[in-house]
């Protein structure tokens, strides 16, 4: 990915406006990204506290997350709801995930198919546990639909989905009823690359949005 023309999106996340780079995908696409490792302690607790007010009436038992850019979702959503554990479904298949449940992925952001996998030996941390998962961003739907299949094969009750961010529209059709679970601090639309520049995609605007251009630096 590089950077391409108009330099920033701005979107509000939890109140505040984030100034987000973008990128190039390929030739037809661009995307806003985030990437909350690089965010900061002040963003990541910002976005734990927020999400964790949205679920803290379900009592969740634990929160799941996905590598690598769910970790710090987890860990502040966790540490905000006053939970010690959570759990992170994994894509790289480790010498010790041999025998993992696993489920297959697509990410937008990826040219290769994933999967995700849980390690048998934590099963027991769900079996019958009223959970929460939560990721970076829903963008396709398909992460997180594949981690809350493996909760539920784990015997997990999902309570909802939390999201710093959903991008465009289809990650609802994905989700299917689930979608009605997710919980999110922002949204953004798609873009297509038009003369070299990234230009928002009216099919992926969500009829109540407003639909603000991407602002050059």
């Amino acid at each position: 990915m590089r950077l391409i023309a108009p330099d920033y999106y701005d979107v509000d996340i939890a109140g505040e406006t984030t100034s987000l780079p973008m990128l190039q995908l390929d030739d037809q696409r661009a995307i806003a990204l985030l990437m909350d490792i690089d965010m900061g302690l002040a963003f990541a607790d910002r976005v734990g506290r927020a999400l964790a007010a949205r679920f803290a009436a379900m009592t969740p038992e634990i929160v799941v997350g996905s590598a690598t850019l769910g970790i710090p979702v987890a860990m502040e959503v966790s540490r905000h709801l006053g939970l010690d554990k959570y759990l992170i479904l994994q894509k790289s298949p480790k010498f010790h995930l041999a025998d993992a449940l696993e489920e297959p992925v697509r990410s937008i952001t990826s040219d290769k198919p994933q999967r995700l996998l849980l390690d048998r030996r934590q099963i027991p941390l769900l079996q019958g546990r009223r959970v929460v998962v939560v990721d970076d961003v829903i963008a396709t739907g398909a992460s997180m639909a594949a981690a809350m299949r493996l909760v539920r094969r784990a015997g997990a009750t999902v309570l909802g989905a939390g999201t710093i961010l959903t991008e465009g529209i289809a990650w609802r059709e994905a989700l299917a009823e689930d979608a009605a679970l997710v919980q999110r601090l922002g949204r953004i639309p798609q873009f297509r690359v038009v003369d070299g520049e990234a230009r928002l995609d009216p099919a992926s605007v969500e009829a109540e949005m407003t639909r603000p251009e991407p602002v050059s630096g």
